[in-house]
């Protein structure tokens, strides 16, 4: 196992369920909160599974947007995996089209990576990882299911799951002190 660890981005690195929220709301004034969701399949009653994924793509196209913050600890949380020996790849499911901002947003904030992987599919370099963070209870079950570490931030849609094999945390400072405490890929 390589001393590899897989970063998400949103969830992750920044409140995207805020910035995303807005956007749902433009398309159904009705859409539940952040604080409501539990399930992944929010759309449904809502809006069409394209009109909800051209939201998503919205948002990652204004990634680099003032608007779009990170989250405060995100800086030092990757810095202190690379000063401990670790690879770091950011992986987004997103589109490759979104590159440019996704680049640009991650440059201008100083949050520093060795590798930028944009799919729909991060579990290709599952492979070569010692952790996964991330705040969707799928991604985390099937690292954990391939002998990786998974962990991330809790939210009330991963709240229920977080017994699956994963640890989730308030913040990304206490996932860093879990990673270091657990040290995988030694």
């Amino acid at each position: 196992m390589s001393k590899t660890a897989i970063v998400d981005i949103d969830n992750t690195l920044w409140q995207f369920s805020d910035a995303f929220y807005r956007e749902l709301k433009k398309i159904n004034e009705h859409f539940p909160s952040p604080a409501d969701w539990r399930r992944y399949d929010i759309w449904e009653g809502y809006c069409s599974l394209a009109t909800f994924r051209e939201a998503i793509g919205r948002v990652h196209h204004d990634q680099d947007s003032d608007r779009h913050q990170p989250y405060p600890e995100a800086r030092a949380f990757l810095r202190s995996l690379r000063a401990q020996g670790f690879y770091v790849i950011i992986a987004s499911h997103r589109s490759p089209e979104t590159l440019p901002p996704t680049e640009k947003w991650l440059m201008r904030h100083g949050l520093d990576y060795d590798e930028l992987h944009l799919s729909f599919d991060k579990t290709v370099l599952f492979s070569r990882a010692a952790v996964v963070v991330d705040d969707s209870p799928a991604t985390l079950e099937k690292a954990v299911a391939g002998g990786v570490l998974g962990t991330g931030l809790l939210f009330p849609w991963n709240r229920a799951c977080a017994g699956n094999g994963f640890r989730l945390f308030e913040n990304l400072d206490e996932v860093r002190d879990y990673i270091l405490e657990v040290n995988p890929g030694r």
